[in-house]
C-alpha cells in the first residue's frame, strides 16, 4: 500500500497497466472513515486494479487526483483504464466539473447522495441528473431506495440508465438501513468490469 499523504492510499496490482480504480467515499461510519471502511470491499480485486481510495469524504477530488496521477507516474505505472467510484457522501462534483469525464471509461454511482439542503443548494441532484444525461453510457448506478434522499433524483438516474445500469439494492431480512446502504458497495464491486 502506498501513502499519498493528505489524500488517501493506493493499492497497486502486479500488472503496470492494470485499470485504475478511483474511489471517494461517504461520511465517517460508527467512527472509521471511508478511507478505511472503502478498503473491506476492495480487498477481493486488489490483484486486477490499482485502487485508490480517499483519506475520507472531505478530501479535495482535484488535488488528490492530481497527486494520485503523480504517484502513478513515480511508479511507472500506465492504468489501461480509469473507473471513478463515487459512494455515498462521496460525490466529487468539483473533480468532475475541473477534469473532464472523459478521463474515465466508466462512472459508478453508489447510493449517491443527492439531498437538497442548504449547503448543497440542490446543485447535487441537478448535477448528477446532467451528467447522466451527458454520458448516461458510461454510468452504474447501485442504490437503494433511500440512500440518494430524493425520490426525483434517484428516480430519474435509474429509469434514464434502465436495468442493464441501474440496480436497486433492496434490505434483506433483519438488515438495517445503514446496513443495505453498505452492502451497495459489495453489489457495485461485483459488477466492476
Amino acid at each position: 500500500m502506498v501513502d499519498i499523504p493528505g489524500y488517501g492510499k493506493l493499492s497497486i496490482a502486479s500488472d503496470a497497466t492494470a485499470p485504475l480504480l478511483v474511489v471517494f467515499g461517504g461520511i465517517t461510519v460508527g467512527g472509521v472513515q471511508s478511507g478505511v471502511y472503502m478498503w473491506n470491499y476492495m480487498k477481493g480485486i486488489k490483484d486486477r486494479f490499482h485502487i485508490f481510495v480517499a483519506l475520507n469524504n472531505d478530501v479535495d477530488g482535484n488535488k488528490s487526483y492530481d497527486a494520485l496521477m503523480s504517484k502513478l507516474e513515480v511508479e511507472s505505472l500506465t492504468a489501461s483504464q480509469q473507473i471513478l467510484y463515487l459512494f455515498s457522501g462521496g460525490y466529487k462534483m468539483g473533480l468532475l466539473n475541473a477534469k473532464s469525464s472523459d478521463l474515465f471509461s466508466s462512472i459508478y454511482l453508489v447510493d449517491i447522495w443527492m439531498g437538497v439542503t442548504k449547503k448543497s443548494h440542490s446543485i447535487v441532484p441537478d448535477f448528477y441528473k446532467a451528467l447522466v444525461d451527458k454520458i448516461a453510457s458510461k454510468i452504474t448506478y447501485v442504490y437503494t431506495s433511500f440512500g440518494a434522499n430524493n425520490d426525483a433524483a434517484r428516480d430519474y438516474i435509474a429509469n434514464r440508465l434502465g436495468s442493464q445500469k441501474a440496480t436497486l439494492v433492496k434490505g434483506q431480512k433483519s438488515e438495517e438501513g445503514m446496513q443495505t446502504h453498505m452492502r451497495t458497495n459489495t453489489v457495485a464491486v461485483g459488477t466492476l468490469p
